[in-house]
This record gives C-alpha cells, sequence and structure tokens, in this order.
C-alpha cells in the first residue's frame, strides 16, 4: 500500500565493525514528491537508490533525508584533495572580477572549504563498502516504515 502524504520524523541507528550511522528523515506534506538529501561525503551515489525507496513508499511529500556515518576506526592521516583545491584556484580570477573589494584568499580559508582537506583512513575497501551500503539501505528501509 502506498501512503498518498504524511508529515512526519523518524530515526534509526546502525552499526557495523566498521562505523556506526543514523538515518534521520522529516517529511512535510506536498503536491508533488521530492527528496532533498544530506550525506556524507563519498556516499552521494546513494541518493538515486534513496529517492527510488522512497518513491516505492509514498506517492506525495517533501522529504529531508540525513545520513550522519561515525568510523570506529582512527583516523591514519590526512590528504588535500588537489583536483578540488586546483578547481577553486583556477576560480579566482573570475571572482576577483566579480568581487575586487574582497581581498587575495588566504591559505587558511582555502583549507576551510568542504572537500579540500580529507582525513585518511584504512575502511574503504570494494567488499566493504558494497556490504556497507546494502546495510545503510536496509536500514534506510526501516527509518521510512518508521515514518
Amino acid at each position: 500500500m502506498t501512503v498518498t502524504s504524511m508529515t512526519g520524523f523518524a530515526r534509526h541507528e546502525g552499526r557495523n565493525d566498521a562505523c556506526t550511522w543514523t538515518w534521520e528523515i522529516k517529511s512535510v506534506n506536498g503536491k508533488g514528491r521530492d527528496a532533498r538529501c544530506r550525506l556524507p561525503i563519498g556516499f552521494e551515489s546513494l541518493e538515486t537508490k534513496i529517492r527510488d525507496l522512497i518513491a516505492a513508499k509514498f506517492r506525495r511529500g517533501n522529504f529531508s533525508v540525513n545520513l550522519t556515518l561515525q568510523w570506529t576506526q582512527s583516523i591514519t592521516g590526512y590528504r588535500i584533495n588537489a583536483d578540488l583545491l586546483e578547481q577553486i584556484v583556477a576560480l579566482m580570477p573570475e571572482i576577483e572580477k566579480r568581487m575586487p573589494e574582497v581581498g587575495p584568499p588566504r591559505i587558511d580559508g582555502l583549507l576551510n572549504l568542504r572537500g579540500v582537506v580529507e582525513p585518511v583512513e584504512d575502511r574503504k575497501t570494494a567488499e566493504s563498502f558494497e556490504g556497507l551500503e546494502e546495510s545503510l539501505l536496509d536500514d534506510l528501509d526501516v527509518t521510512l516504515n518508521a515514518l
């Protein structure tokens, strides 16, 4: 049975050997169906599957889906995402033309941009990520049922 519309909230927590996670879903009535997802870096590929699961259970509503993930394994260091940093630096001349009153960027500001500095963790092998994705989606289904 498909629910036609709903306003609500659901939260579900899960874990495995490598991490713990929490799904939070908020929904409000709406004429159409829309889902906004906030996912950790590296898990953007789940968005399509999240939308499909929502579509299978709800015909209407605006959904806000949030996944938080905490790794239980320790961080072994940090790395700079050079590709992202180069893209940002390449945009700087255009930004300076549009906003000449803003001074040149400082290194601390560039390093504070999301995704420029990334933790390095021994956590992602193809098998562990695939198993984690399956567990996350199973728990998302439980969360949607609770909604």
